[in-house]
């Protein structure tokens, strides 16, 4: 006998299992939060001016110029600038010091002063700081190792600070990524691609759960996947995944949907079949969703059950009662 699935939840007799693969997957990014890390740092792209120029000291020997900034190319290395003396070449910034001993103030413990000022590659003055060198004036003009590494080691943590601040300036300031994008679906029968796509999209957005407009924006993507078995004693097994992953691709976890119906059922328009295919999924999706730690006020309450209108033939029910099986996935 052929059941009329229009006048029940379609799948309710089903299963529906929620898989929960946080565990295997590595953290899960928290739902409705920033993604965490900054852009990449101007001074790696390639194709663009990238380093650092750092012109000779005034104030200094050439030979005590060619140490201090020696050990600096060194010291820029550790915060992953590359810093050059000699010809500029293509430097996104260009490092102009200017030392002086310190005849003026004698209570600071410094035998030198070093005025650092910073340019951009167009000349503009991004920052300048002045750094004290310590050591007794014979280290100085001796250019003792003690000094120099001082010189190498602070100047570099001085001017990565400025630099920090112009790339944070130059960031490009990063969407808020929030809600769930359904992805359209594309390999069911009949008009299923339309009709369950449009289905799903309704069903979740009636539950509470913001659906992003452009995956790009979102926090969480939706896909499914339906498969049609072949025609068998005149039915035909069914079976509809609904995976949910991270924008990258990653997945979080999956609600499974099966039934045997009818053959042929699916071949046509799915009218209102797509809409308790959708309704009998949501629970399971939400449960997804919770593990991965979306907040509960974007996806409703936890009472919603599944109600069933199951037929029966000779009083005898045609499909086993509807169950949930939750493996890891408690739900909060």
């Amino acid at each position: 006998m052929r059941v009329d699935v229009s006048k029940r939840f379609f799948f309710a007799g089903g299963i529906i299992a929620v898989i929960a693969l946080v565990a295997a997957c590595g953290p899960v990014p928290k739902p409705f939060q920033p993604a965490q890390g900054g852009a990449e740092s101007p001074l790696a792209k390639a194709g663009v001016a990238s380093g650092i120029w750092i012109q000779p000291i005034d104030g200094t020997s050439r030979p005590m110029s060619a140490l201090l900034t020696g050990a600096m190319i060194s010291g820029f290395e550790r915060y992953g600038y590359t810093a050059r003396t000699g010809a500029r070449g293509n430097a996104r910034y260009r490092l102009k010091g200017r030392a002086e001993i310190n005849t003026e103030n004698p209570a600071l413990s410094y035998v030198a002063l070093i005025y650092w000022t910073l340019y951009d590659f167009d000349g503009q003055v991004l920052g300048a700081e002045t750094q004290g060198v310590s050591g007794s004036r014979n280290d100085w003009d001796l250019g003792a190792p003690a000094v120099i590494a001082d010189v190498g080691e602070k100047a570099p943590d001085i001017i990565a600070r400025i630099i920090g601040k112009e790339e944070d300036n130059l960031r490009p300031i990063r969407p808020k990524l929030a809600g769930l994008w359904i992805k359209p679906i594309e390999n069911a029968p009949g008009d299923g691609n339309t009709s369950l796509t449009r289905a799903i999209k309704g069903i979740i957005q009636g539950a509470g759960i913001v659906v992003a407009e452009e995956r790009r924006y979102a926090e969480y993507v939706l896909e499914a996947s339906v498969i049609l078995g072949d025609p068998n004693d005149g039915q035909q097994r069914i079976e509809i995944v609904w995976a949910v992953k991270t924008p990258d691709g990653r997945e979080i976890g999956r609600a499974t949907q099966k039934n045997l119906v009818d053959a042929g059922t699916f071949a046509g328009p799915w009218g209102e079949v797509a809409g308790l295919v959708a309704e009998a999924a949501l629970e399971g999706i939400e449960r997804v969703l919770r593990v991965a730690g979306a907040s509960p006020s974007r996806l409703g309450t936890m009472e919603r059950v599944l109600k069933t209108e199951i037929p029966k033939t000779g009083g005898r029910e045609t499909l086993p009662p509807p169950t949930l099986e939750l493996e890891g996935a408690k739900g909060k």
